[in-house]
């Protein structure tokens, strides 16, 4: 089990420090669980991101209120690309504050 203060941390080192962690031990086949908390004060350098769907005139303007989505999406995008991906994202749990 490993529990992570994700008070004042950049969201990119937390997330690659996280995958490279599950990453070995999945590759181990150790079990794992992985809590996360203090979600909210975590330091996100843009305030704005833009999402456009491919479409003319479709560029949308998201704020970073959600920083339990954007922690989500950066660990999701870097474990590996194969079908055990969701079988290792499962046993992520993530906290607000506590």
């Amino acid at each position: 089990m490993i529990i992570l203060n994700c008070k004042n941390k950049k969201i990119g080192r937390i997330s690659s420090i996280i995958s490279k962690i599950i990453i070995y031990l999945y590759f181990l086949k150790k079990k794992h669980i992985i809590i996360f908390y203090n979600i909210s004060k975590i330091l996100i350098n843009k305030n704005i991101y833009y999402k456009h769907s491919g479409y003319v005139g479709n560029l949308k303007i998201k704020n970073n209120n959600n920083n339990i989505y954007y922690l989500k999406k950066s660990i999701f995008n870097m474990l590996p690309k194969n079908k055990n991906r969701f079988k290792i994202f499962k046993n992520i749990y993530y906290f607000n504050n506590i």
